[in-house]
């Protein structure tokens, strides 16, 4: 909604976020409920309930403050340069698993991360074969 290219729907996706910051936190991990969908909708934003879904702030706009929101209403910036973060790829796929191992193997938070750079650098200087021509058997 913050990059919706109407102000209205990027002026609402600030109030709610605005709201939600301005709610009690608790300090336990709460729990993902799936809200109601409403395949009725004519509009994306109208797909769920706003009234009984509880509304919090997504994580990669808590360091947002209010006033740059303010700014992204006024102007019609309608791109919003985002922190890339790699969501279930191979390559964090393939972390999860060191991080794992590691985890298997040694005990404490500098001894696995040692281990997983140790593993990570024996990597680098391991001989890469691209093609399987340049496998030589």
């Amino acid at each position: 909604m913050l990059t919706d290219e109407k102000s209205e729907i990027r002026e609402l996706a600030l109030r709610r976020i605005m709201k939600s910051r301005k709610q009690k936190r608790t300090s336990s991990v709460r729990s993902f409920c799936v809200p109601l969908i409403n395949f009725e909708a004519t509009s994306y934003i109208d797909m769920i309930d706003w009234q009984k879904t509880p509304i919090t702030e997504p994580p990669i706009v808590m360091d947002i403050d209010v006033d740059t929101f303010l700014t992204m209403i006024r102007e019609d910036t309608s791109r919003l340069d985002f922190a890339r973060y790699p969501c279930h790829t191979q390559s964090v796929e393939r972390h999860i698993k060191l991080v794992t191992e590691a985890s298997q193997v040694v005990c404490g938070l500098e001894k696995r991360h040692g281990f997983i750079k140790a593993r990570l650098e024996s990597r680098l200087k391991m001989p890469k074969l691209d093609t399987k021509a340049q496998h030589h058997l």
